[in-house]
């Protein structure tokens, strides 16, 4: 039985296809129409998974969507209701000032004024401030006098009848009639697709499950326990708490405002301290063992929604913090502008006081579920610095969080779940490796070489590792492309770009003549796995680059490229049996260095990983790359 899993209309569009529970495709729609985090509807990636397993639409018997626009629809009622309520009510109230002749002030300002009053009338003032911020906390260019929420509710509305019946725009995508789909739709709750999307493809029989991320269908964060085919969700944190829209809020001020930007913030951490630790612990408060709190002061988002843009294209969010956050931490930081140090403590602080939120909320969730095991997921699960905290700080002792642990990955999640929660059947497979996109053969290759006139060599399998390694440790920068595409964000050995770690200065290089991105941001190390306790402080495997371990101290200056400045690597751990032509490429230059590890990045430039061998080309000569292993070709610079 085939079933298909869509993430539509939301970031990181992306489908999936299942065969009796085992993944056969899973890919980003990014990765054909290269526009970064893409939202609209991922028809291309929906092709391409009926090709890979040589099927028609008519043979697909069920198609789980990753959205369940009934979810909650009570609370999303109640909230927009008061909304609309308390936003009539200001309006009015900014009106009667312009007939007294008064400039009116902000609906945003007038809300603050009334929560200062609340405040101290239950003698809360310890928490700062008279919740009057500056501009009333409009950050995005409008006078917050229109009852914007009655815009909002419909934009929502129109997103939610998109999501709710997908069949005209699948029929569209694939030209076919709607008469043709045969399948039964299924509308998957958006946290409840995460916790599927990571435990039933995980090793675990048992396991404590968790979702964190910014929002979805009108929650933030759900968890519970797996066993076998079943999810029990025992808990959810409703909007407009969020753990996600925290992280993004912050990395907003900093300036850096593009969806998807929050990894730059992570690496910007390590070059500060957390000089502004006691404020953030009051943005970002723990309620009890499994809940959190924001102090909506510092936020836009629940008083006007986040603005979102989803219906196509790559996904615009509106600003989420408000006026409030820049009296407290001062100005933000302008896109472009310099990178001070205070912008690094607060970055610091940001993600300190992350990790003291996710890390004390596995603590809780692991004494409720007395469980060694857990599988987590969701954009949060992205943070691999927090990740690498886990097995120090919690008493959990194995962790699971598949590769595409963001939105892309609710296409495996609602496949799986359907299969398993809604048709009872049995889990007999393990996602062990990311490799689930568009491959291509060796005739495809060697006419995307002859089509740009490059003089090209082909090898065996043996000697292009070798012929290859040998080419790093000369300190050659090498493309990388070799079987399926990557699923999930991280280039994971088989586009990727591959360089030599014990140079101190491959950093730079690789920033000014391939990648042209922030110099705060590291580069990972892709290790042999058993070879990884020698060089790190860390035992669990990482095969999708979602771990940060210290590098031990006998270690980092061997290998300075990819040893970040608090002398962490975010690494991939690689197996033989996942992956054993990038296995043997790290071998034979274990051979020639005695350095079990590689550098690697994507091979990409400001753009989504390559996919084709077409765009791999072009990448490599575009750029200053010096070598490229493409298939069983090995090109070389003239």
């Amino acid at each position: 039985m085939y079933i298909l899993g869509i993430n539509a209309y939301h970031g990181d569009a992306a489908a999936a296809l299942i065969k009796d529970g085992r993944i056969v495709a899973a890919v980003e729609e990014e990765r054909f129409n290269r526009v970064k985090h893409c939202a609209g509807f991922p028809a291309e990636a929906v092709r391409y998974c009926l090709r890979a397993a040589g099927i028609g639409i008519e043979e697909v018997a069920h198609i789980g969507v990753s959205r369940d626009p009934s979810a909650h629809l009570h609370k999303k009622i109640l909230f927009a209701a008061s909304r609309a309520a308390k936003q009539s009510r200001q309006w009015a109230e900014s009106r009667r000032q312009t007939a007294d002749g008064r400039r009116p002030d902000t609906i945003a300002a007038i809300e603050m004024r009334e929560q200062g009053e609340r405040r101290a009338g239950k003698g809360e003032e310890e928490n700062g401030g008279n919740g009057r911020g500056g501009n009333g906390g409009v950050v995005n260019g409008g006078n917050g006098r229109g009852p914007g929420i009655f815009r909002q509710v419909k934009d929502r509305l129109n997103n939610a009848a998109k999501v709710r019946d997908l069949s005209d725009d699948l029929a569209r995508a694939l030209g076919a009639s709607k008469g043709s789909l045969r399948a039964q739709f299924h509308n998957i709750e958006h946290h409840r697709a995460h916790l599927a999307s990571s435990f039933f493809v995980s090793p675990f029989e048992r396991a404590a499950v968790l979702s964190l991320d910014g929002l979805g269908d009108f929650a933030s964060g759900m968890w519970g326990t797996g066993e076998g085919n079943r999810l029990n969700v025992t808990g959810s944190v409703p909007f407009p708490h969020s753990i996600g829209m925290y992280y993004t809020a912050v990395t907003q001020y900093l300036g850096f405002p593009k969806y998807g930007d929050e990894y730059k913030v992570m690496g910007l951490a390590s070059y500060g301290e957390p000089e502004y630790l006691d404020e953030f612990r009051r943005i970002l408060r723990t309620d009890g063992d499994l809940t959190y709190r924001l102090d909506l002061r510092f936020f836009t988002h629940h008083r006007t929604g986040p603005t979102m843009t989803w219906a196509s294209g790559e996904p615009v969010l509106g600003p989420l913090f408000s006026a409030e956050l820049e009296r407290r931490l001062g100005p933000r930081r302008e896109l472009g502008g310099a990178v001070e140090h205070r912008h690094e403590n607060i970055a610091a602080s940001l993600q300190a006081r992350l990790e003291e939120v996710v890390l004390h909320h596995l603590r809780g969730l692991q004494h409720k579920t007395d469980l060694e095991t857990i599988a987590y997921a969701g954009g949060v699960a992205f943070n691999c610095v927090a990740n690498g905290k886990v097995f120090e700080q919690t008493p959990f002792r194995r962790l699971y969080i598949q590769a595409a642990a963001g939105d892309a990955g609710l296409a495996i999640g609602a496949a799986g779940y359907v299969w398993h929660q809604v048709l009872g059947h049995p889990r007999e497979f393990v996602m062990e490796h990311a490799y689930w996109g568009p491959g291509y053969d060796d005739e495809s290759v060697r006419r995307a070489l002859d089509a740009r006139g490059l003089r090209y060599r082909q090898l065996d399998s043996a000697t292009l590792a070798a012929e290859t390694a040998r080419r790093i440790a000369d300190g050659r920068i090498v493309g990388w492309f070799q079987g399926r595409t990557e699923w999930g964000p991280r280039a994971l050995g088989n586009r990727s770009i591959v360089a030599d770690p014990r140079r101190a200065d491959m950093k730079d290089i690789l920033n000014k003549r391939i990648k042209h991105r922030e110099p705060f941001r590291p580069f990972a190390p892709s290790v042999l796995e058993e070879r990884m306790r020698e060089w790190f402080e860390g035992s669990h495997p990482s095969p999708f680059m979602l771990l940060a371990y210290r590098v031990r101290p006998q270690q980092r200056d061997r290998i300075p490229a990819p040893t970040h400045v608090d002398g962490t690597g975010r690494l991939q751990t690689v197996s033989r049996a996942a992956n054993p032509l990038y296995w043997s490429l790290i071998s034979e230059f274990e051979k020639l260095t005695g350095v079990p590890l590689v550098l690697n990045t994507s091979l990409n430039e400001n753009e989504p990983v390559v996919n084709t061998p077409e765009q791999a080309v072009d990448c490599f000569l575009r750029t200053q790359m010096d070598v490229l292993a493409i298939g069983p070709y090995l090109v070389e610079r003239d």
